[in-house]
């Protein structure tokens, strides 16, 4: 899932959330007084500061906490530590936090996680505190930077909006989840759009081009705004103006797809439902990658949408560093998880993996009387017919689905999306296939094999002994299938 459709996934529900790459910015600020914690978790804060600090200098979010949360303003802070699993270790409020809810000290809302559930408004809280564990859960397809804007729940039962900024604090030598921290403030009383405004514009500058918008009447307000854009024509209109900037910079196979995004209505109803749209376009004038989006800026009294907010934002870093990630990985797997004999999958990417996923059909599988082939053909030979084998197997797969080299001249098939007709099929087709091998070294050798399959919807473990049991049925005739269904 790309990072436009996670981000939508998030968003879906409750809240409004966002994510954001970093950028350089002039100076950095620590977020904790090491100090004001106690002396066995200062060691941890201390690298968290020398973390935030490397981060902040490629981090856009300084310009947003800045105008937010620093200059005088209290702000409400909390911070959660993870461990190698990124299951959650520790999570502690800061005095602003608990001030700002009405609460008196640590004793009345102590430092647990789920002291902070139960700051959530009920109706609400379930799909907040998914929102929570799905974006940890997703943290490594996300960017550095998140923003969230929710409602909470003050100890008298008042209702107040807080918007806020989160950091993933990752470890330099796996990537795993450390610290997830941040800060919010209590907006309830800023919703005038004078001082909203303010609050939009921190936001505008972390983007490269942004406009505030009237939805009445789609005038707008530039935030912020870059040398392509200022070559593109005004029009008093903001969808237009927008249209014009796409036909003048962006690159020509994304215009159609970004023309109909482009849509008043299309945008106020996914705005409603999700909190926020998002689309990744290339620009030819810019060669650069960018990830345009749509915010609630404000709402009016009845609740309506107001104001939106649209920022255009350079993705280009972190898509490279993406594809660095994927290389990586891909490297990785390839040493750690592909059979290098055969080329396919090993058996160690099934325990690793896939025995835990859930599938429609696991097929085992074996070449008939291997030993005489090794005897006649020589272990060259023999080598030759399970790379030979492997080939072919993998050619008769979609790519959603897993060849396994299981060991010795056993191989394992798992199926995500078959039913038991094209499953026989397909077995069939790969009894008669299998005889048209011939081995280079060997041509007088013919191979047949045999074929058990359990097909069912189960968790992969759960189908192998069925699958080795049909295996089993099938050796007693040898160049042939047999399907059990559970």
């Amino acid at each position: 899932m790309d990072n436009n459709n996670l981000l939508d996934e998030l968003g879906k529900g409750v809240g409004k959330f966002a994510a954001e790459a970093g950028s350089d910015v002039g100076d950095a600020v620590a977020l904790f007084d090491v100090g004001a914690y106690p002396e066995e978790q200062q060691e941890l804060l201390k690298e968290c500061n020398r973390r935030i600090e490397e981060a902040n200098s490629k981090c856009r979010i300084a310009h947003f906490r800045e105008e937010m949360f620093a200059k005088g303003l209290k702000a409400g802070m909390y911070f959660c530590t993870f461990d190698r699993d990124e299951k959650m270790l520790s999570f502690e409020f800061n005095d602003e936090t608990r001030q700002m809810l009405g609460y008196d000290g640590i004793e009345d809302l102590p430092n647990v996680f789920d002291s902070w559930v139960k700051t959530l408004v009920p109706e609400e809280r379930d799909a907040i505190v998914k929102l929570f564990w799905d974006s940890v859960r997703a943290h490594r397809e996300l960017p550095d930077i998140t923003h969230a804007t929710y409602r909470m729940q003050k100890k008298d039962g008042s209702i107040i909006w807080v918007t806020g900024a989160g950091r993933y604090i990752r470890r330099p030598e796996d990537g795993s989840l450390e610290i997830y921290m941040g800060c919010y403030r209590d907006i309830t009383a800023q919703l005038e759009l004078e001082d909203y405004l303010k609050i939009i514009e921190a936001i505008g500058r972390v983007f490269n081009f942004s406009l505030f918008i009237d939805v009445a009447d789609m005038s707008y307000r530039m935030i912020s705004t870059n040398e392509f854009v200022e070559k593109v024509p005004k029009d008093p209109d903001a969808i237009e103006f927008l249209k014009r900037n796409v036909d003048a910079s962006v690159a020509e196979s994304f215009r159609k797809s970004l023309y109909d995004w482009l849509d008043k209505d299309k945008i106020l109803a996914a705005l409603e439902e999700h909190g926020s749209t998002s689309m990744e376009f290339y620009s030819e004038d810019a060669h650069r990658w960018f990830n345009g989006t749509f915010l609630v800026g404000d709402r009016n009294e009845d609740g309506s949408i107001a104001h939106i907010v649209y920022g255009c934002m350079d993705s280009t870093d972190v898509k490279l560093q993406n594809l660095a990630q994927q290389k990586m990985i891909s490297e990785y797997e390839e040493k750690v998880y592909v059979d290098s004999l055969s080329k396919i999958r090993n058996r160690k990417f099934l325990d690793d993996k896939l025995v835990y996923e859930p599938c429609n059909a696991v097929v085992m599988a074996d070449i008939d009387l291997f030993k005489q082939v090794n005897d006649t053909a020589g272990h060259k030979g023999g080598d030759e017919a399970i790379l030979k084998v492997a080939q072919t197997l993998e050619r008769s797969v979609r790519k959603e689905d897993v060849v396994i080299r299981y060991g010795g001249d056993e191989f394992m098939m798992v199926f995500f999306d078959i039913t038991k007709d094209k499953l026989e099929n397909k077995l069939s087709y790969l009894n008669s296939v299998v005889k048209e091998i011939v081995l280079d070294e060997a041509p007088e050798v013919g191979l047949t094999m045999s074929f058990g399959a359990a097909v069912g919807t189960e968790l992969v473990n759960n189908l192998i002994k069925t699958a080795d049991k049909a295996l089993y049925e099938s050796k007693k005739k040898r160049d042939t299938y047999t399907v059990i269904e559970i």
